[in-house]
């Protein structure tokens, strides 16, 4: 009960308003414009932007030692500057193992199971941890996900893991190492993990706090950014399609979400066009990287491999490798 009332003390402090006539297209004074206003990112989701919302989920992430992400209802995942960079574990077989492609192409298919079953997932990924995909709604209507993960309620790194680590001639106790020090959940102490989680997100998208409020730097060029995903994006074109300063956005961009600009920008663009491929699976890496802006397939692959660690053929084959199945 304590804890709870900490949640509830945390929460009912972030109470915003965003004044009528102020710009929306809609006079509203509450969230029901949320989802059509051009000038927010992400539909209602728009709120994990806020950065005591950030504390509030960060607290949470670190008091459980787990690792929480964000995903838009197409299930591309939010930039909010969620600090927790994940388990050493996870980062481990991500860069050795090169497996961050799978990573991503998983978490968007368990966004997806669970959006058709209109309920929360619990699964074990490819590398034999634990994970839990919570639909967040808004008055019944998905507005996205949050991935609870980099946990385990098992004792044993799966056998395809444990495999694919001796077989490059990697030391298995370098990965035993970081595997125990991952947290281990039992069921009774997971339910009500689970518990706190949903009744922390439930907080955050329904009580009256969360009320239109006017956009901060870092949304609005969230949304221009996603608005204009095909074409060149410059500093020079944000700053005068959202009236602030070059300054004032690297730097609270940069404070907000611990990046440049010019990272924003390339880690949307490889989410859309992680979306484009799921979508489309027959489209080539060429097509799909020209519809994001990359007219020259061989750099972006270069782009691609830098940030996910591996090649887009990598993630393309993975996605009509599981249509197949």
């Amino acid at each position: 009960m304590q804890l709870f009332s900490i949640i509830r003390d945390m929460t009912e402090k972030m109470v915003y308003s965003w004044p009528l006539n102020s710009g929306c297209p809609v006079e509203c004074n509450n969230f029901a414009c949320a989802s059509s206003c051009p000038r927010f990112p992400s539909g209602k989701l728009r709120l994990f932007f806020d950065e005591e919302v950030q504390r509030l989920i960060d607290s949470f992430a670190y008091c459980f030692k787990v690792k929480i992400t964000l995903f838009s209802a197409r299930m591309e995942e939010m930039v909010v500057g969620l600090q927790n960079p994940g388990s050493a574990f996870c980062r481990l077989i991500q860069k050795k193992l090169r497996y961050r492609y799978r990573c991503c192409r998983q978490d968007k298919m368990m966004c997806e199971r669970s959006g058709k079953k209109d309920g929360v997932i619990v699964y074990d990924c490819y590398a034999g941890l634990s994970e839990v995909v919570v639909p967040i709604k808004i008055e019944e209507k998905l507005i996205g996900y949050g991935l609870l993960g980099q946990f385990k309620t098992g004792k044993m790194i799966s056998e395809e893991t444990a495999k694919a680590w001796s077989k490059a001639g990697f030391p298995i106790d370098e990965l035993n190492e970081a595997y125990e020090g991952l947290p281990l959940f039992d069921k009774p102490a997971l339910d009500n993990m689970l518990r706190l989680f949903s009744m922390l997100i439930s907080f955050i998208v329904t009580r009256e706090y969360v009320r239109i409020r006017r956009p901060g730097v870092t949304e609005q060029v969230i949304h221009w950014v996603d608005e204009h995903i095909a074409e060149p994006l410059s500093l020079d074109d944000a700053a005068s399609a959202v009236n602030y300063s070059h300054s004032t956005i690297s730097h609270t961009i940069r404070r907000q979400l611990g990046m440049s600009f010019k990272k924003v920008c390339i880690l949307k663009k490889i989410q859309r066009f992680e979306s484009i491929i799921a979508a489309n699976p027959s489209l080539s890496i060429q097509e799909a990287a020209s519809l994001v802006g990359y007219d020259d397939p061989l750099y972006f692959s270069r782009i691609y491999k830098k940030i996910r660690l591996a090649a887009p053929s990598s993630y393309v084959i993975s996605v009509r490798r599981q249509i197949q199945e």
